[in-house]
């Protein structure tokens, strides 16, 4: 079986879910016995860095080297020397040849349409691909709910459910990013990623003269905005950009591991913590629940008090953090990136045998 992956998450994301799912999975298919080609012109991706190179981009590069790009999965989609086509993001159409299949990481950008500012393109990108695609893979049970909602014609055996793995690995002996405890809060923190609430949330646990720090693992420097939300503590909330044997050793010494969201596709920081045997908190919205089970102390996102009350009562109970770590180790025994590899190969084939 021939396999072509296109370029769009190399060009369009230098970190992220999306980028590490597609890494993960076209990393083992030649394994399985599947030829896999790609093709990306000067790669702005770190866990393609290896494969194509890594190449800083500007937006403007951005959008030159998306044309390029574009161009040439024209040539090679023209040419028909794949089975199948899985474009590594959503602006792509049916190729002349072979099968069409596309991941639904979430249904994030029509859920919050009236509520954030989304992106309409990406909105209009997946009213085109969706229905053209000859199977979908979805990345949660929710996922595919959501599918079904916002496209009800789909046909729901056109869809398969097929969960992420873990890439973390835990630091042993590993010693804290920061010489006092913390809370770790990972990645975005924009819009439906919820930590306005979070940060009142951990204000509320400060003045209650909790001698507690919180520690954000990517997602940029924190804006002036974010700054002033702090207020008088904001000495206590640190910013930092970490490789991934970094961002291990920083789930490995916090307190607890706390995630918010309104809303996920999946959910990998869960995974992350679980194999860094941190303590998950989080909310029990869209497919957090389906992916942490009984392994997670759960919150309402839209209650500050419930969310400062469970961080609160995670943080003051030892034991409570250790059974949450062994539950954690044994939650993560559902998720393997080999068995998702197999499950894609299944996913082709069936879509193979397909008129």
């Amino acid at each position: 079986m021939r396999v072509y992956y296109d370029y769009q998450i190399m060009i369009g994301q230098k970190f992220g879910g999306i980028s590490r799912y597609i890494y993960e999975i076209s990393s083992r298919l030649p394994r399985l016995g599947a030829e896999v080609r790609m093709s990306c012109i000067h790669n702005h991706n770190y866990y393609f860095a290896e494969r194509f190179g890594l190449h800083d981009m500007t937006r403007l590069k951005q959008g030159v080297f998306h044309i390029v790009n574009k161009m040439k999965r024209g040539f090679d989609l023209a040419r028909g020397n794949y089975d199948i086509f899985h474009p590594t993001y959503y602006y792509a159409g049916k190729p002349s040849h072979g099968k069409l299949i596309v991941t639904v990481h979430d249904m994030t950008h029509e859920i919050f349409a009236g509520k954030y500012p989304v992106s309409r393109r990406v909105i209009r990108a997946k009213r085109r691909i969706i229905p053209q695609s000859d199977r979908i893979i979805a990345v949660s049970e929710n996922t595919k709910r959501d599918i079904l909602r916002f496209f009800p014609e789909t046909d729901p055996a056109k869809i398969s459910v097929i969960y992420h793995g873990a890439s973390m690995s835990p630091v042993s002996n590993a010693q804290r990013l920061l010489p006092y405890d913390y809370v770790l809060f990972v990645g975005n923190r924009s819009m439906y990623k919820n930590f306005s609430r979070f940060t009142s949330a951990m204000k509320g646990i400060m003045s209650g003269n909790w001698d507690v720090n919180v520690l954000c693992a990517g997602g940029g420097a924190f804006t002036e905005e974010e700054i002033s939300s702090f207020g008088e503590f904001s000495g206590r909330f640190h910013q930092a950009g970490l490789t991934d044997a970094e961002l291990s050793q920083a789930y490995s010494g916090a307190l607890c591991f706390v995630f918010p969201s309104e809303y996920e596709g999946f959910g990998i920081p869960i995974l992350e913590a679980f194999a860094a045997e941190c303590p998950v908190i989080c909310s029990d919205a869209s497919s957090l629940p389906e992916v942490a089970g009984d392994a997670a102390v759960y919150f309402d996102p839209c209650d500050t008090d419930d969310m400062a009350g469970k961080i609160l009562a995670v943080i003051d109970d030892e034991g409570l953090r250790d059974e949450l770590r062994r539950s954690g180790r044994e939650r993560l025994a559902f998720f393997d990136w080999d068995k998702a590899a197999r499950e894609t190969l299944e996913c082709y084939t069936q879509a193979m045998k397909e008129e």
